[in-house]
């Protein structure tokens, strides 16, 4: 089964992200976006990060997990990897990551993400052995 797929849109990038379940297909988008921002170079596993979000939808909670990891990144200079997201309820989330400092010699070559739109926003969950997916746009 494919992780994610790049959608081509005119002036952003849209994210399809499959999961087995709603909160790896969360975590699976959170890892596109991080390859969108290192162009897929590799992310060291130096420092564990727990993520808290919440929001009064699921569509809100997609936008308020992946909009902290957007500060997480812009503000504290991280790159992360390998997310695990627990679902705490209908409208909150708690996640742990593992990354490192952004280096721009190592990491500097994809693009900068400014922000996470509801525009063409889908979340599926699965069913049976069908996978749930989450589709989302990152403007850039």
């Amino acid at each position: 089964m494919e992780r994610y797929e790049l959608i081509e849109h005119t002036a952003d990038i849209i994210v399809k992200a499959y999961g087995r379940n709603l909160g790896k297909a969360f975590a699976i988008a959170a890892e596109a976006m991080f390859d969108i921002i290192t162009d897929e170079s590799p992310i060291e596993r130096k420092q564990k990060v727990e993520i808290e979000a919440d929001s009064i939808d699921i569509e809100g909670l997609l936008v308020s997990f992946l909009s902290k990891l957007i500060v997480l990144h812009e503000v504290d200079r991280l790159v992360l990897k390998d997310f695990v997201v627990v679902f705490i309820g209908d409208n909150a989330l708690k996640a742990t990551a593992w990354g490192e400092k952004f280096i721009e010699a190592k990491h500097g070559g994809g693009m900068h993400v400014k922000g996470v739109s509801y525009h063409m926003m889908e979340i599926v969950e699965g069913k049976g052995e069908k996978p749930g997916h989450v589709q989302v746009l990152f403007d850039v």
